[in-house]
């Protein structure tokens, strides 16, 4: 069979269709190259803009009506940085505040970000540092004044709380309970957020609706201010107002971890007007720390009042946390703005991120219930529709029963919804807020850790046997940035949420063909669906009905695990299974669900809570923590202030000294002077690649023998020959020819709305083992699976993101050597083709590939790495008991079928997945 050509260098053209390896005609049907589809760049338009014909990638944005002046502005207003400027100018100081120099105020940075008070001070009186260094401050109380004089931000508050027991001592008194309260005012802390400046190019002000179609059949719901609750509350506002959606998340949180029962209970708040990518990293202080709730012993109570005064000193509290919205919240607040205007501001409650415990807990009812719905506790399992708690209903029955008045109709309601009888509870007086409706998905608890590692990988392991499913995890195929679990999964003790990630990525895998009912594996696939749908950065309706799918699917097969006795006890009255019901509806209502991930607490808990409980000294260590806090805060801020100076952001107005003395009613005054900002969304990045520093061989002159053997690739010599000769080279390679290589290739992937746009570097290793050496372990060969472009037809695939692709094993990365006088624009790679994409395999839903053949050999081509899309993983086909000899290092080599997994991160389940919706490389 004669070998296909390559397409020559003038034509290796992304555009054009590049040419169709060659197969084994008995495994792979005749096929034929047609021409790609170009992908447009995906833009924002408005609905005005719209022609006869929906152009692909487009956005249609519907603006909330003008007549409502959603986010008018009502002149200018400094910024939270103008007005230290502003005061620094007015008093006569310098940029840089207390410090003297730059040098000065990175030093002091240094020292309050990683050494303790007292190290401080023995490092200050150092005489290398007094005599060659000489800060201005000497001793531990002037460094800590010089951080004190920097500009302040929210104050903190304290409320004595006194508890007076049940339980009577020997005295015949009641015992007590003294609790503290330490708190920010939250109406303060938005004001703040709003007016920073860091936050200018990432703040929203209205509400918008995003359409994939000019007809606004496939809506797309992303950022908060694409859902619609934002939409719903702007519409019962007055003219002019802008709203400020208020997300909430609480968690207590261990702090002494070896010995103590030391705890804190952290509550945080950002606002919905920042965009999630932004809000979600701890590093950009979009979320800041309103308080701490006291973590009592309730020692003074009886075992049947300890629990409910918990739940009634968590509402107290809240209420006095929460006291300054309700007034802001019924006739708004004045504000600066991020963009240096002044608006109207109403900060609204709309979200609550919490675990499931801590939402029965804000909703007053019992752990078993549900938070959301009146669904009876044991039609959990059910699948079936329950109407949803009413606030007022819920109130009404709360404030009967606290009055002792309820009928007998109302105390039968009161206990089939599992009320708890708080009154009254934090968020009765919170204007706009629905609180049963403000509970967002939780990914972390609810899915990775509830349903998936609780409860799925649970049944499948009393199904398959710890030791098979071990043997699995163990044997499992290498993907760049998955971990590899080479002891198996049961004997991990602790579990984090990156590591539930990874068992969701291969999962599949791992139980498809070990279980003769095939209801187990789709079970599986319908729940590992789902999460990774959820996860997705942006949503459509279609993908939100495939989100409902993916969850019908699980209640379609879930009472084979029932069946196989897989689980104990025998029902699926499961809240955190039942909580999945909502999670549709909830998107709709407040966006895509990671912009409410309780991954974030987790991660503030460390920066808010354990960092600032290990700066004190152990003892009445909450006042201790606000302090070190503040003193971080203002670090943090005067960082950003220093920059934004830097950048020469900050154009002072020749009668700034007006400006500053002027009143807030003169300030905010004339409101019907408005100004509408478009948005315009910036076309995607061009896909490049990186093959190493300054495109230089990374290991030079290695024998063509030692990559046969050590990148196991039998053929390379032949395709190597096979490539010169296409270009009328008359030179022979030689087993001794030295060849230049490339350790991975770097890709950047195209910016899609499904996948967050800092995740795009993919990349493709071709690595050869490392020996042993002295103490360090040899690393066996990492050799990965891409996605090549061919420009073959395939019926299976046209239409779909998946056209003209192919995958391939990269098992080398090169250059030619200059002796073959043979020159490319680009480095080249040797790759082992595998079958074409067939049919889905109805029982997984995944695509199966198996090594491509050649006149009974593998069969390996060189390709231009510019061909290369992206990297893919493959899983082995186990089959009911998987082979023993089989390892990590040898399944590649060994195992015939493989099913090319979607799961590996979102651009490739947007890819496989979404392949009709979606054009993603």
């Amino acid at each position: 069979m004669n070998n296909v050509p390559e397409a020559s260098d003038d034509e290796m053209d992304v555009d054009m269709p590049l040419p169709l390896p060659e197969v084994d005609p008995q495994e792979d049907p005749e096929l034929e190259a047609p021409d790609p589809d170009a992908c447009p760049p995906r833009r924002r338009a408005t609905i005005e803009e719209v022609e006869d014909e929906d152009a692909p990638g487009h956005i249609f944005a519907k603006s909330f009506p003008s007549i409502k002046q959603a986010g008018a502005t009502f002149g200018d207003a400094p910024t939270t940085f103008e007005a230290i400027r502003d005061d620094q100018i007015l008093r006569g100081s310098e940029v840089l505040g207390p410090f003297e120099s730059e040098d000065e105020w990175e030093l002091a940075k240094w020292l309050i970000k990683n050494v303790g008070h007292n190290q401080a001070d023995l490092f200050l009186k150092l005489p290398i540092i007094q005599q060659r260094v000489d800060p201005t401050f000497t001793t531990k109380d002037k460094f800590l004044g010089a951080i004190d004089s920097l500009p302040g931000g929210v104050g903190w508050n304290l409320h004595n709380i006194h508890l007076k027991g049940d339980i009577v001592n020997e005295d015949g008194d009641f015992l007590t309970e003294d609790l503290e309260l330490w708190w920010r005012d939250p109406v303060e802390c938005i004001r703040e957020l709003m007016g920073n400046p860091i936050f200018r190019d990432v703040m929203r002000f209205t509400p918008e609706q995003l359409f994939e179609d000019s007809g606004g059949k496939e809506k797309i719901v992303d950022e908060m201010w694409t859902a619609g609750w934002w939409w719903k509350i702007q519409e019962l506002l007055p003219e002019g107002a802008t709203i400020a959606p208020i997300i909430l998340s609480s968690d207590k949180t261990r702090l002494s971890q070896f010995w103590g029962d030391k705890s804190a209970w952290p509550v945080y708040l950002t606002i919905g007007n920042i965009s999630k990518d932004v809000r979600r990293e701890a590093s950009s202080h979009a979320t800041v720390l309103v308080g701490y709730l006291p973590v009592g012993k309730f020692g003074c109570f009886s075992d049947k009042a300890k629990q409910f005064e918990r739940y009634r000193t968590f509402h107290h509290c809240m209420g006095i946390m929460t006291n300054s919205l309700v007034e802001a919240g019924k006739s708004g607040v004045d504000m600066a703005c991020a963009d240096g205007k002044a608006r109207w501001v109403w900060p609204i409650l709309a979200a609550y991120v919490a675990d499931y415990p801590e939402q029965c807990l804000v909703a007053c009812c019992m752990e078993n219930r549900c938070p959301i719905c009146k669904v009876h506790p044991e039609r959990r399992g059910s699948h079936e529709d329950s109407p949803l708690r009413s606030e007022r209903e819920t109130l009404e029955l709360l404030g009967k029963q606290h009055t002792n008045q309820c009928t007998a109709e109302e105390k039968t309601k009161f206990t089939e919804q599992g009320i708890r009888p708080i009154f009254p509870p934090f968020w009765a007086r919170l204007p706009f807020t629905s609180i049963f409706q403000a509970f967002t998905p939780d990914l972390l608890h609810q899915l990775h850790k509830g349903v998936f590692k609780d409860h799925l990988v649970k049944w499948c392991t009393n199904l398959m046997g710890e030791k098979e499913i071990d043997a699995r995890f163990k044997s499992m195929t290498a993907h760049p940035g998955l971990r590899h679990f080479k002891n198996g999964i049961s004997s991990v003790s602790q579990w984090t949420g990156t590591e539930h990630k990874a068992m969701e990525r291969v999962f599949i895998g791992i139980v498809a063909g070990a279980i003769p009912d095939a209801r187990v594996t789709q079970a599986i696939r319908s729940i590992t669906d789902f999460i990774f749908l959820l996860s997705l950065q942006s949503h459509t309706s279609s993908t939100l009905a495939a989100l409902s799918e993916a969850f019908d699917g699980f209640h379609t097969y879930k009472d084979v695990f029932l069946e196989l006795e897989a689980r104990n006890p025998a029902h699926f009255n499961i809240p955190k299974i039942h909580a999945m019901k909502h999670y549709v509806s909830l998107i709709q209502v407040f966006g895509s669900a990671d912009g409410f991930n309780t991954e974030s607490p987790e991660r503030l808990h460390i920066d808010y809570a354990k960092n600032a409980y290990r700066a004190s000294s152990k003892k009445d260590y909450t006042i201790q923590m606000t302090h070190w806090l503040r003193r971080q805060e203002a670090v943090d801020r005067f960082t950003h202030y220093l920059d934004w100076i830097k950048n020469g952001e900050f154009q002072p107005d020749k009668d700034f000294r007006q400006r500053v003395q002027l009143q807030a009613t003169e300030l905010y005054a004339n409101r019907d002077h408005t100004t509408l900002v478009p948005s315009i969304s910036a076309p995607p990045p061009v896909p490049t690649y990186q093959i190493a520093k300054h495109h230089a061989p990374e290991v030079r002159g290695v024998l063509a023998t030692t990559i046969t053997i050590n990148h196991h690739a039998t053929q390379f010599l032949a395709a190597v020959g096979d490539f010169l000769r296409l270009r009328g080279s008359p030179i022979t390679p030689l087993p001794c020819d030295g060849f230049n290589l490339f350790k991975r290739l770097t890709l950047t992937l195209p910016i899609i709305p499904q996948a967050s746009p800092k995740d795009l570097a993919n990349i493709v290793h071709a690595t050869p083992p490392v020996a042993p050496r002295a103490r360090t372990h040899g690393e066996p060969a990492h050799l990965d699976f891409a996605l090549i472009r061919t420009g073959e037809r395939n019926d299976k695939t046209k239409g779909t993101a998946l056209e003209g692709l192919r995958i391939a094993h990269v098992r080398v990365l090169f250059a030619l050597p200059s002796v073959y006088r043979v020159q490319t624009p680009h480095p080249l790679a040797y790759v082992e083709w595998f079958t074409p994409f067939n049919t889905v395999d109805p029982i997984t839903g995944l695509y199966t590939v198996k090594p491509s053949t050649r006149n009974r050999h593998v069969y390996g081509e060189i390709i231009s790495i510019d061909r290369i899309v992206r990297n893919c993983h493959l899983l082995p086909k186990f089959g009911r008991r998987k082979d023993t000899s089989w390892t990590t290092e040898n399944v590649v080599n060994r195992c015939k079928v493989f099913y090319v997994s979607p799961y590996s991160d979102a651009h490739m389940f947007s890819l496989l997945k979404l392949r009709r919706r979606i054009h993603p490389c």
